[in-house]
């Protein structure tokens, strides 16, 4: 079962993150209308719907100009489907907040990467984070399900990661919907650091996650922004046909057997696993 779609609208971004694999991309660009609107057509024949769509990878997702009304398409098609977007946030403004709020069941995650100027800066190299909790406070006060989110990079510090948790674990609104969560620093299957010991057996983004780049390829995961692996072109092809194709169901017999550090990408990688 397809569980989590996730489709990369652009691939572009305007922070310069110390932790992520963006600067080893070499082609940048964002989805044509004609190929988004096809890939939503073809999940919305699936039974039953993914139960998450995510529609963003590697890049900024604001950075995309129709995104909201993306957010919205996906809504159309896919009424019973959760929708959560990630972004640093640079982006944000009050009419594209107010915008969200009236998507349902939509939540938001927002990187903000510290709770002060000088970690977000040192992260992220945007110089930003006055205005980016401003509009967090935002998503806030119109009830928009959200977290916070830190990268924990080895130059963070225990007092930034415990100034991280207090700051963004504050309650600013009669909504109560904000969440600081701290994510394991990953390192994209080996391209931003090396894994010293790989133990997992299987991984859920093997077996029931599908993740579509900019150009239509649909690629490992969102581990593998550089489409190292990739099993077809939903320029060309179906959802379903693609999800069932037999290199993806190597991939997928491979984790399920508890081989998983067997397969190429996949053996240099430090994700999380079952």
């Amino acid at each position: 079962m397809l569980e989590v779609l996730q489709v990369e609208t652009t691939n572009r971004c305007n922070a310069r993150c110390i932790f992520c694999a963006h600067g080893r991309i070499e082609e940048h660009g964002t989805m044509s209308d004609r190929l988004y609107s096809k890939i939503i057509g073809d999940a919305c024949r699936l039974d039953p719907h993914p139960r998450t769509f995510i529609p963003m990878l590697t890049g900024e997702p604001f950075l995309d100009p129709q995104i909201v009304d993306r957010i919205r398409e996906a809504r159309t098609a896919m009424p019973a489907t959760e929708i959560h977007l990630y972004t640093n946030g640079s982006l944000l403004t009050r009419e594209i907040i107010e915008q969200l709020a009236e998507v349902p069941d939509f939540h938001l995650n927002i990187s903000a990467n510290g709770a002060s100027p000088e970690t977000r800066r040192r992260l992220t190299g945007l110089d930003d984070y006055e205005n980016v909790a401003q509009m967090i406070d935002y998503v806030d006060a119109l009830h928009i399900p959200h977290t916070v989110s830190l990268v924990q990079h080895s130059s963070i510090t225990e007092e930034e990661e415990e100034s991280f948790n207090r700051t963004w674990g504050e309650v600013t609104s009669s909504s109560s919907s904000r969440t600081p969560y701290v994510f394991q620093h990953l390192n994209f299957a080996g391209l931003t650091c090396i894994c010293d010991e790989n133990n997992f057996s299987r991984c859920i983004h093997a077996t029931s996650h599908m993740t579509v780049l900019w150009d239509g390829r649909v690629n490992l995961c969102c581990m593998d922004p550089l489409g190292r692996a990739f099993f077809g072109d939903l320029n060309h092809e179906t959802v379903a046909g693609v999800w069932y194709s037999e290199g993806r169901q190597h991939y997928v017999t491979m984790h399920e057997a508890g081989r998983g550090t067997e397969c190429e990408v996949c053996r240099d990688c430090n994700i999380f696993s079952i």
